[in-house]
């Protein structure tokens, strides 16, 4: 058995929506960074932008998406270069803040969690406040 020389603990994420459209301008407001549209067959989908090698995910939307805003899984997004600019930035975009910025121990950087113009409740991280 041969192991990789490296490996990720996330490698793909998807964030269900009913609204692609909404969802996508949301995503994009909120992180100030331009999506892509892809369609795959019956599942629209906007990508995250990203640099490689690096974690994907996308919006999906379709009729069995649905939003989990207190259960299921928790994403954590990058929104370099802080937390507290992508927060300023979740009302505008339509969206409603959780919980606010708090700092992680052992200088692991700062989360916060938002409810996205979905339903779904995502994780934000950057480095800085």
């Amino acid at each position: 058995m041969t192991t990789p020389s490296s490996s990720q603990a996330i490698n793909w994420f998807e964030i269900p929506c009913a609204d692609l459209g909404r969802a996508q301008s949301f995503y994009e407001r909120m992180l100030d960074r331009p999506m892509r549209r892809e369609d795959f067959g019956s599942e629209p989908m906007a990508l995250f932008s990203k640099d490689d090698p690096a974690t994907g995910g996308c919006l999906v939307a379709g009729p069995q998406r649905r939003a989990a805003p207190d259960a299921g899984v928790r994403i954590y997004l990058d929104c370099e270069p802080s937390v507290e600019a992508a927060l300023a930035r979740v009302v505008p975009a339509g969206g409603q803040v959780v919980d606010a910025c708090t700092q992680l121990p052992q200088g692991m950087g700062y989360i916060a969690h938002v409810r996205d113009t979905e339903g779904n409740t995502i994780c934000l991280h950057a480095m800085a406040r």
